[in-house]
């Protein structure tokens, strides 16, 4: 058997193959790539339970849990107005009377009378929610008042956006600038809606659909079905339309209620003489000097004896 050269076996051994280059070609690559951050890893390497989770956490951390609001808001009227923080995000200066409940994140107000200006940091996520017996406003981020009377619930954006729903089913979107008001949904509401138009000097026409929408009000009972024609009353007899206010004095006598009755008589005799004739005023003289007011229509009386 022949023996190999010495020179010739190191020669053999010490050469580098291709696939031992190879190998530490990668081994080196590997050594030299930067260290995969734990927070960087791409979505595609994640099952979809592990990005859940990672995002929960991840969310967790940033967004601390929401505090319960608990706030009986009672201030007196302008220029003594209160103010209020409701969580991180949300402030309150108001003048009136209400409630506030729910969480930092979310929370409930029951406004019921006065005026409320609500401030709310944009893109923070709150859902803020105000009700009243008119409607309910809702906003994530913005300026806004929200001012109730007799007259209704009335929505004044002062930036930002805010939705409002009515009670009577309608819903708008208003922006900075832009008002908008729920108007009442109950027969006695819209009594008080025609009354503060009344005081207000608001037109007539308004007025009057007011007490019309009252007067078709499912919840409509005796004493403010008697009012509402007391005001359409007051409202005909300014307009001079002496046809219309007779029908109103008939339709209020004819509730039976007695809180304005010898009124709504004097005003039925003498329509009734007016547009009948004497014959047609008998029945409210006669019920007038029956009830020890015939002092009231005495004139008429001379008149139509």
């Amino acid at each position: 058997m022949d023996h190999e050269h010495p020179l010739k076996t190191f020669a053999r051994e010490t050469t580098f193959q291709e696939e031992e280059r190879a190998h530490y070609d990668r081994l080196i690559r590997q050594a030299r790539a930067p260290k995969p951050n734990a927070w960087a890893i791409p979505w595609p390497a994640m099952s979809l339970g592990l990005a859940g989770a990672a995002l929960a956490a991840f969310v967790a951390l940033r967004a601390p849990e929401p505090t319960p609001v608990s706030l009986a808001m009672s201030a007196s009227a302008e220029p003594t107005a209160m103010t209020a923080n409701l969580g991180e995000h949300v402030s309150v200066e108001y003048s009136g009377v209400g409630e506030a409940s729910g969480t930092s994140m979310a929370p409930r107000i029951r406004w019921e009378s006065g005026v409320a200006t609500f401030s709310v940091t944009p893109g923070q996520g709150v859902d803020l929610r105000v009700v009243t017996p008119e409607g309910e406003v809702r906003v994530l981020g913005t300026i806004f008042d929200v001012k109730r009377s007799a007259l209704g619930t009335e929505v004044t954006v002062r930036r930002g956006k805010v939705g409002v729903t009515c009670q009577d089913g309608s819903a708008v979107e208003i922006t900075a600038g832009q008002h908008h008001t729920c108007l009442p949904t109950t027969a006695a509401g819209q009594l008080g809606r025609a009354r503060a138009l009344q005081a207000a000097s608001a037109s007539i026409d308004e007025t009057l659909q007011a007490t019309a929408a009252g007067l078709a009000a499912a919840d409509l009972s005796a004493d403010t079905r008697a009012e509402l024609h007391a005001v359409r009353l007051e409202l005909f007899t300014t307009l001079a339309k002496w046809p219309e206010a007779l029908v109103e004095a008939r339709a209020y006598l004819d509730t039976r209620q007695d809180a304005r009755r010898p009124w709504a008589l004097q005003r039925a005799a003498q329509l009734s003489a007016l547009l009948e004739g004497c014959s047609a005023a008998q029945i409210y003289l006669t019920e007038l000097e029956a009830a020890g007011a015939g002092d009231s229509v005495a004139d008429l009386r001379a008149r139509c004896p």
